[in-house]
């Protein structure tokens, strides 16, 4: 089971994995991509280990910072904390994908590490952005994947025909 949920901002990407992960026994391992509302007119997008969840969101790595002056990317974070957040799970682990988005176009180990997921033997619960990349076009076309869009109107349907098609 590889469950890739592609959507736009706010179509339920997340929830719905949160969703589905509850009605799951296992724990989950990946990242956790989150925006902050703003503090001092800065947005900041933080990455974290599921597995190991900070405290705070705030004490994770911050891989964006979101302002009216523009945005400050840091994609080298992925290719440090995001590849070693997709290292050494054992085969057959759920795998939580939140999310893969446009910066991960300057992170080539983390999209090595994505696809290595993708590929391999786990079950993998995964939002995508909806932008046009390469990666996240070669991501939504995997072959070993099924692509599920997601939209504010259809996610409580979706949640109900996955647990349905997947036995969850």
């Amino acid at each position: 089971m590889k469950i890739l949920l592609c959507g736009d901002i706010n179509s339920g990407k997340t929830t719905l994995i949160q969703r589905l992960l509850a009605d799951m026994s296992a724990a989950p391992r990946g990242y956790i991509t989150v925006r902050m509302p703003e503090v001092d007119g800065v947005s900041n997008v933080y990455l974290y280990d599921i597995a190991n969840p900070p405290e705070r969101v705030e004490d994770a790595a911050v891989i964006m910072a979101i302002s009216d002056t523009g945005t400050e990317k840091h994609p080298e974070r992925l290719d440090t904390l995001g590849v070693r957040y997709l290292t050494d799970i054992p085969a057959g682990s759920v795998v939580v994908l939140d999310e893969i988005g446009s910066l991960e176009t300057a992170s080539p180990e983390f999209q090595k590490a994505v696809m290595r997921i993708l590929s391999g033997d786990y079950i993998v619960l995964a939002a995508v952005k909806a932008a046009n990349t390469d990666f996240l076009r070669a991501v939504r076309r995997h072959p070993d994947c099924e692509l599920y869009i997601i939209t504010p109107d259809n996610r409580d349907a979706l949640y109900a025909q996955l647990k349905e098609e997947y036995n969850i």
